[in-house]
């Protein structure tokens, strides 16, 4: 018997409540080894970069990888603003789903979020998957994923049929041979 479940509603949840607010931020005019150091002492994959108190671009490990490393170049030598990333910009009203669309449909990994014209943060595909719930997830998956046949540990002949229960979550895995259950 096939189960079908719906993904939970994100679209009353707002872009400000699942941001990164403490985001890196860089100068313009820093060398591309500044804004590495910059980027590896906060843990992140990216960096804002600024010119004065406005928001003009951004940095990230995909930006080094495509624009920068092909330049054959030294950190030191390459200011940010020769291999920086344009800004995709959302208000920080907007819903998650809003921006999962947006960066679904341009390829990126970020979008710099904004309250009027300041920048607030950012949000990434990351803080958009950690909204989805662990339950919504779930359901998605048994919804869409159907695994390979898995043969019985115990018989080796029967297959195992995955057994979920209603909050989509699986409780075990039965043998339709030798009744064998895990």
């Amino acid at each position: 018997m096939e189960q079908h479940w719906e993904l939970p509603d994100c679209s009353l949840t707002k872009v400000s409540e699942v941001m990164s607010r403490d985001v890196p931020k860089v100068n313009l005019d820093d060398s591309v080894l500044d804004a590495c150091e910059t980027i590896l002492g906060k843990h992140s994959t990216g960096a804002v970069v600024f010119q004065g108190n406005r928001a003009v671009g951004m940095i990230t490990e995909r930006t080094l990888l495509r624009r920068f490393a092909p330049l054959d170049r030294k950190p030191s030598a390459v200011k940010v603003s020769e291999v920086m990333a344009p800004i995709l910009r959302i208000d920080k009203s907007a819903s998650t789903v809003e921006a999962a669309k947006k960066l679904l449909t341009v390829a990126f990994t970020r979008l710099c979020v904004f309250e009027g014209d300041k920048f607030v943060g950012w949000v990434t595909l990351t803080d958009l998957a950690r909204n989805t719930t662990k339950r919504g997830l779930l359901r998605a998956l048994a919804t869409h994923y159907k695994p390979e046949e898995v043969m019985c540990p115990k018989c080796k002949v029967g297959v195992l049929e995955m057994r979920i229960d209603s909050s989509g979550i699986v409780q075990r895995w039965d043998c339709n041979n030798c009744s064998y259950s895990e």
